[in-house]
């Protein structure tokens, strides 16, 4: 015993595991009787004469022959059919009259090997002698319920039927009851013989049933009750176990991580293979492969059947699962190429005591995993349908050793339906416990979701209380600003011009020319501040219309021209009142320089969009005069200076340029983005042309 096995069969119960063990174990003995009881159903017709002593006579000197064609069967032609040839092989098998050996039945080859050592041919013939008193008047029949692999049966060398192909491999009926009936008039009065020619295959496994001889409605009920009971429900249980691993392992292919299931459903495909043997007639692999295939499928299904009960218990077990390996596939391996004597004997007195050991283990654990309080309903279940299957298991085992009779035949097939119910049922459970998890986990979901809602409610609303706060904050702020801009460029322009007037008001003397200039530039300033308010503050075009306007009166009154060249001109970035203000400022001092000090005639304003190969383009203003300009004096009033600071304030460029033709005061403006890429001076079709004013007289 390895150290994994040592340790999950030697770890302490808990106290209070006891009752659930306790339990476990008054449910499984329950199972257990009922189960061995199950073992016990056998054939019993009422009313009919059961024959129970016969002459058996050995094929010991290869009398008949050993594989008997299937073409012979229903052919009309050949020279001797199926029944010729059955026929002369039992007469003269019964000629043999000092060699037959009386026997009662039921009788087993297996315990006669030694006083029969002609059996090992495994043919031979059972002779029963019948006397009946006057002719009878109703139909008989003749009720074979078990035999090993195939029989012929006559009556009074007339044949009744067979049981399938006695060709090799021959036809093997060890579930299959088989009921003759008896032609009228074939029973006569007094002696009549009852021929059973036996086909056994393997040998040891050959033996002959009590024979029922009875009115055929007598004995059609309970052969149909036998049959179903010995061979349909194994056909029934085989295809159930197929659908059952199909279904699991659809199951498992969804849900690969639960490896118990994909265990469970090879389990079910290797005990399906298995119990094929109970129902297959015709194996379609000479005999000693196809019992070779049932050790290795009953084996799988032991295997698996440990794997899948230690993942299932999410238990881990790498030692006893590696134990079984290294001894079952050497020995699975090894009776394959043994002789076939050699390989039954290992199968029936090593490998089938070894799996048993491995269903008490199984059946051990699980009692201990309950005593352990890990006892639930699904381990209840478990537990029953095992232990179902391990009295069963432990029955054929003793049918195998010839313990018991084995007329009435395997019983194992018989654990599935129980184990399948139980795993059903254990799915359905889970399946109702996930259900139910789901629901829960929606409802909380749904609780937790509406929550979620409410609280992301709530927190839109501060969050649009706390914008509207904001925004309330930046309109204030904004407010502020500009109350603050406007109180900065009355003080820097209209403040000025009234600090001026008052100093001058204040003196003995009063200049009225220099006052009323005073007063014009500071109507002007205000002008300028309440044009850089309005709508017009954002247009750059409007804006220059309004200061059209304001500056045609001064120049008429100068008698000077005013020419207008202005474009369709983009968005300017970032342009509001108080840039336009600035601008307007620049521009203002440019023509009242040029009406002041340039002795010009005419003033030109120009105004559009500039392209700049590689850059982004601009706006360009150009105020120009006809005048003297000032070549021979050095700028550097007041004026000038008050225009590059404007410039620079509102991120313009400004270019002062003067020859002895003129002035010219450039203003660039930065164009929005997107704004202006194809409109240059030449292209645009919206310029405004005009002249304004007249020569002075």
């Amino acid at each position: 015993m390895t150290a994994g096995v040592r340790t999950v069969l030697t770890r302490p119960f808990h106290v209070s595991g006891w009752f659930p063990l306790l339990m476990a174990l008054a449910g499984m003995l329950l199972v257990m009787v009922a189960a061995w009881q199950l073992t016990g159903i056998s054939f019993k017709p009422y009313d009919a004469l059961v024959l129970e002593q016969a002459a058996f006579y050995p094929d010991s000197g290869g009398v008949c022959s050993p594989s008997i064609s299937d073409s012979l069967a229903y052919a009309s032609d050949v020279p001797e059919p199926i029944a010729t040839q059955l026929l002369n092989c039992v007469r003269q098998l019964g000629r043999a009259g000092a060699q037959g050996r009386e026997v009662q039945l039921p009788h087993e080859w297996r315990t006669r090997t030694d006083s029969f050592p002609e059996l090992m041919s495994g043919r031979g013939l059972y002779r029963i002698s019948l006397d009946l008193g006057g002719n009878q008047p109703v139909l008989y029949g003749l009720y074979l319920p078990a035999i090993n692999s195939n029989a012929a049966v006559f009556l009074n060398d007339v044949l009744l039927g067979w049981g399938g192909s006695f060709e090799q491999p021959v036809a093997r009926n060890a579930t299959r009851p088989m009921l003759f009936s008896i032609p009228a008039g074939l029973l006569r009065e007094g002696r009549n013989w009852i021929d059973v020619y036996v086909v056994a295959e393997p040998v040891p496994r050959g033996f002959l049933d009590k024979l029922y001889l009875a009115p055929i409605e007598v004995l059609e009920a309970a052969y149909h009750e036998h049959g179903i009971f010995r061979h349909e429900i194994p056909r029934a249980i085989a295809l159930s176990l197929l659908v059952i691993s199909l279904f699991i392992g659809v199951l498992w292919f969804y849900r690969r991580r639960e490896t118990e299931y994909g265990l469970f459903a090879l389990a079910s495909l290797c005990w399906a293979v298995n119990a094929m043997d109970q129902f297959v007639v015709d194996i379609p692999l000479p005999v000693f492969y196809w019992d070779w295939l049932m050790m290795l499928s009953l084996s799988g299904f032991v295997f698996l059947g440990v794997m899948f009960v230690h993942r299932f218990l999410h238990e881990a077990h790498p030692q006893v699962e590696r134990l079984m390996l290294m001894i079952g596939v050497p020995v699975v391996l090894l009776c394959l190429v043994l002789p076939r004597t050699y390989a039954y004997l290992v199968v029936l007195y090593v490998w089938n005591p070894v799996l048993l050991v491995y269903g008490a283990y199984v059946l051990l654990f699980i009692l201990h995993k309950i005593g352990q309080q890990y006892a639930s309903r699904e381990l209840y279940a478990l537990v029953l349908a095992i232990a179902v299957i391990f009295i069963f298991a432990s029955y054929d085992f003793t049918v195998q050793m010839g313990w018991r009779s084995q007329v009435n035949g395997m019983f194992l097939h018989f654990g599935a339906p129980v184990l399948m119910l139980s795993f059903t049922w254990i799915l359905l459970r889970r399946f109702v416990s996930s259900l139910q998890a789901t629901e829960t986990y929606n409802r909380k979901l749904l609780t937790l979701n509406q929550e979620l809602e409410q609280r992301v409610a709530e927190r839109g609303r501060r969050i649009a209380e706390s914008y509207e706060t904001i925004r309330q904050f930046e309109q204030r702020e904004v407010l502020l600003n500009e109350r603050s801009r406007i109180m900065r460029d009355m003080h820097d322009g209209i403040g000025v011009y009234l600090t001026s007037m008052l100093r001058q008001l204040d003196t003995a003397s009063i200049d009225r020319e220099q006052l009323r200039d005073s007063a014009r530039n500071a109507l002007n300033d205000l002008r300028l501040m309440i044009d850089s308010l309005g709508n017009a503050s954002t247009d750059l075009s409007a804006m220059l219309g309004m200061f059209r306007t304001r500056i045609s009166a001064v120049l008429d009154a100068c008698g000077m021209e005013l020419e207008w060249a202005v474009d369709e001109l983009p968005q300017v970035a970032d342009f509001g009142p108080e840039r336009a203000l600035n601008l307007l400022r620049i521009l203002q001092e440019a023509v009242t320089n040029a009406v002041k000090h340039s002795g010009s005639e005419r003033v030109s304003l120009s105004a559009g969009t500039e392209l700049q190969p590689g850059r982004s383009n601009r706006i360009k203003i150009e105020i120009r005069d006809n005048g003297k300009g000032f070549v021979d004096e050095r700028p550097g009033g007041n004026g000038l200076k008050n225009m590059q600071y404007r410039a620079k304030k509102i991120q313009a460029e400004l270019a002062v340029s003067s020859d002895g033709q003129g002035t010219s005061v450039t203003v660039y403006l930065p164009v929005a983005a997107g704004q202006g890429d194809s409109m240059t001076l030449a292209q645009s079709g919206g310029r405004l042309n005009g002249v304004a004013g007249t020569r002075k007289k």
